[in-house]
């Protein structure tokens, strides 16, 4: 796997302009943001802080390691 192909999988599916950023890499402020995302109605803050990232600029979530079973 070549560098870019590894930097573009950092980068956000929706604005790919930002890197995913995980909780411990947020500032309070941005903390406050994440706990008022719609994915905050689904998943408790424990799960979201332990197994998500998001995209500081467009604030897409992604969940890390989530199974899509059909």
């Amino acid at each position: 796997m070549t560098y870019l192909a590894v930097e573009n999988q950092e980068k956000c599916p929706r604005c790919g302009m930002e890197r995913l950023r995980a909780w411990r890499e947020l500032t309070e402020e941005e903390r406050e943001v994440v706990r008022r995302l719609p994915a905050s109605a689904s998943y408790s803050l424990e799960e979201r802080t332990a197994r998500h990232r998001w995209c500081k600029r467009c604030w897409y979530e992604e969940k890390i390691g989530a199974s899509h079973n059909a």
